[in-house]
């Protein structure tokens, strides 16, 4: 798996010694019902991810530069319509960051270094993303980085006790990742 650096971030595999830093972010029940997943209850929850994570070629540790703590993680999950094989030239972004970190711009800068990672290196054609239409955060994250609305999507109940909830997908083309990348560099 690559390492990507930002400013303020690297952006890597996940690691064994990662597991205190996954499961001090992941037990937040506000992060979870944000990104559609329980909290995490035990370390023993937060080990069984961790495992799938650094099996992963999808999923980067967000690691902070500064204190080289692993403050949230950010992929590029392959996507598949149902009963079909996922396509090559598109992934779904999915990203959480640490409640103690929120509006310091590092989620942005995070996806700006992935999108160059997923347009450059693995060559997609286009990344999509979702939030839930509750989550206000994220789709100003979302619309910051430049994707563009497509549609929402009513989904049944994600747990027990909860109600359906409306899902929100935007897009990002590789056309439009390079006009974006171009006004920049222009301005």
């Amino acid at each position: 798996m690559a390492r990507l650096e930002t400013q303020r971030l690297i952006l890597r595999s996940f690691a064994e010694n990662d597991l205190g830093d996954l499961h001090h972010f992941a037990q937040n029940p506000k992060l979870g019902k944000m990104a559609g997943w329980q909290p995490h209850s035990g370390l023993g929850e937060s080990q069984a991810i961790l495992t799938l994570f650094i099996r992963s070629d999808e999923v980067f540790a967000l690691e902070l530069k500064e204190t080289h703590h692993v403050i949230g993680s950010i992929g590029l999950h392959r996507r598949a319509p149902s009963g079909s094989t996922p396509e090559d030239s598109e992934r779904e972004l999915g990203f959480v960051l640490d409640e103690d970190y929120w509006g310091q711009g590092l989620m942005p800068e995070a996806i700006m270094g992935i999108l160059a990672f997923g347009f450059n290196h693995l060559h997609l054609m286009t990344i999509w993303v979702g939030h839930f239409a509750s989550n206000r955060q994220s789709k100003r994250v979302i619309e910051k980085t430049g994707f563009h609305f497509e549609y929402e999507l009513e989904r049944p109940k994600l747990f027990a006790d909860d109600a359906p909830v409306t899902e929100c997908y935007y897009k990002l083309t590789v056309t439009d990742y390079r006009a974006q990348q171009a006004k920049l560099e222009n301005s």
